[in-house]
């Protein structure tokens, strides 16, 4: 099957499979190895994902019609490893980051393709304040990529698909997309392209730092250590202390970094000298927020500029930026401080990166 042929089938179908099912008991279970469910699960993210290699290139494609019980509608999403990682467990889901995907009507009429987030975590994050969060993170993630405007449309107004509380802050937390009426499908040709045109822009959203304020807040871990389980409460610690440094004046965290001249508090190392010419800015470096992530939050209001000076960061290389979270993390989260921390490096180490 095409992806229009997907596209029409499941926004047609499903409906109808569920009401078969329905046994009169809320919510409607699907049957055990219920072949439509398994279809949706199974052959559609490898359909996807086999036809259009090219098109979706390393991401992943997630469909589901529900757990134990259906859904109200169907969904599909396109998800990048890296960026759709549950900081609680560290799989890839949904239920985090950001991504492309399809949402279908439950009257039918009408699919919308989107960029949109994940929510659970930002209700897990921000219980009191999950819509207000969704939208000013979908704002951002227009702000991030404006060529959006040759594509797409804003979609996060739109009436359509508002059938539950989770539908209604899929569509508002959708940057931009198109909406399709079922039954007057685009060619495969043309959903294809805006496939492809979707596909590029989430890549460049994502290289321009997603829905982080600055454009080099993003931290990446390896795909295979996470999904082992390694480090997971390493991982949550620095995702953590991204949220509260979103929080801080974007132009302050930067001035911050031209100060250090983009070079590593702690072990002296600075990019350029050891890859080149590998971007226009050449200012490649990580934030580090010495003061424990509690106490900063005690004090940070959310959706507020945190008032900070710059004895509360150090400017880190990625290595170390990580061990300096292994070794609080092994003492019980103890802040340890940057003079502390540099006398922990080995001095010819140092003395090394001096000479390049």
């Amino acid at each position: 099957m095409n992806l229009r042929e997907i596209l029409f089938k499941l926004g047609t179908e499903y409906q109808a499979e569920k009401k078969r099912t329905d046994k009169g008991v809320r919510p409607i279970y699907k049957p055990p190895g219920n072949k439509f469910a398994r279809w949706i699960t199974r052959d559609i993210p490898s359909n996807i994902e086999t036809l259009y290699r090219n098109e979706i290139q390393d991401l992943e494609v997630h469909s589901s019609a529900g757990q134990s019980s259906w859904v109200t509608s169907p969904w599909v999403v396109i998800l990048d490893p890296k960026v759709c990682i549950q900081a609680h467990n560290g799989r890839v889901s949904v239920q985090a980051g950001f991504y492309p995907g399809y949402h279908f009507s439950k009257d039918e009429k009408t699919i919308m393709f989107f960029l949109g987030q994940g929510e659970y975590e930002v209700r897990r994050n921000y219980p009191k304040d999950v819509d207000h969060m969704l939208i000013t993170r979908a704002i951002i993630l227009k702000k991030k990529v404006p060529e959006y405007k040759k594509f797409f449309i804003d979609v996060s107004k739109s009436p359509v698909l508002k059938e539950s509380l989770m539908k209604d802050r899929w569509v508002k937390s959708s940057a931009f997309g198109k909406i399709y009426k079922t039954h007057k499908l685009p060619s495969n040709e043309e959903l294809k392209q805006d496939l492809a045109n979707m596909v590029n822009l989430y890549k460049i959203a994502v290289q321009r730092g997603g829905v982080a304020e600055s454009l080099d807040t993003n931290i990446d871990f390896d795909q295979e250590q996470l999904s082992e389980g390694f480090e997971k409460k390493i991982f949550k610690h620095i995702c953590e202390e991204k949220k509260i440094i979103m929080q801080v004046d974007a132009k302050f965290m930067r001035q911050l970094k031209k100060n250090a001249d983009y070079t590593c508090q702690a072990c002296g190392l600075k990019y350029e000298k050891i890859y080149g010419d590998y971007s226009k800015k050449k200012d490649f470096i990580e934030a580090h927020h010495i003061e424990p992530k509690f106490k900063a939050k005690e004090k940070a209001e959310i959706d507020k500029k945190l008032k900070r000076s710059a004895e509360d960061f150090a400017m880190l290389c990625a290595n170390c930026h990580r061990m300096i979270h292994r070794m609080m993390r092994k003492e019980k989260d103890r802040i340890i401080s940057l003079k502390e921390f540099k006398e922990r490096i080995n001095s010819k180490f140092k003395d090394q990166i001096k000479q390049l």
